[in-house]
């Protein structure tokens, strides 16, 4: 996780039992570099903010978020197929 998830959040995570690994860049690093597998996950939030449904919270209910982004996914995957 990022930094800036520490605090409240890291101490609800530790109530719950879920270990939490902090990411950084190497100290010698300059410019950008890829930290971890982080680039994925920002890679597909990146994604997910070329659907308008997603980018504001429209939905009621989890569940329909929850299809709202599977139906994503199945778009971004036929788009790539074809």
């Amino acid at each position: 996780m990022d930094r800036a998830y520490q605090g409240h959040f890291a101490d609800g995570l530790l109530a719950r039992g879920v270990r939490q690994e902090v990411s950084g860049w190497p100290p010698s690093a300059r410019g950008f570099v890829p930290v971890g597998c982080r680039w994925v996950v920002e890679r597909t939030f990146a994604w997910l903010d070329f659907f308008p449904r997603l980018v504001m919270d429209y939905e009621y209910t989890p569940e329909s978020h929850a299809a709202w982004i599977l139906w994503v996914n199945v778009t971004l995957c036929l788009n790539r197929l074809s």
